[in-house]
């Protein structure tokens, strides 16, 4: 199987550290487990740009998740202004359409911690 990737669109910013990063769906949160080593690819340039661990996986809504887990989103770290819900919900509603990425919609939140 090898190890798994994850990709990110550029401007790739808050990568270094602990961070999270949200996905559509639920195929992340069948096929990571806590502990598995992924690499980290800039999905434009198809480079991998580093290593990181997995801590934890967690599934819900996406408002839901939203709410709970954008501070410790990888595009949000660096801004303390408490509209990191909203402005994660417009970024994911740009990256995957609005039509995709409703409120409802089942969604995967990756935390992970970069090796190198």
């Amino acid at each position: 199987m090898g190890t798994r990737v994850i990709d990110f669109i550029p401007p790739i910013v808050g990568t270094e550290g602990q961070f999270n990063t949200f996905r559509i769906g639920g195929f992340y949160a069948k096929h990571l487990t806590q502990g598995e080593e992924v690499f980290l690819m800039d999905s434009k340039a198809r480079e991998v740009f580093g290593k990181a661990v997995v801590e934890k996986v967690e599934v819900g809504r996406l408002a839901e998740m939203c709410a709970q887990h954008a501070a410790s989103n990888h595009t949000e770290l660096d801004m303390p202004d408490g509209k990191n819900a909203e402005r994660l919900m417009v970024l994911l509603q740009r990256i995957n359409g609005p039509h995709i990425a409703t409120p409802t919609k089942k969604t995967t939140v990756i935390y992970l911690r970069r090796l190198e």
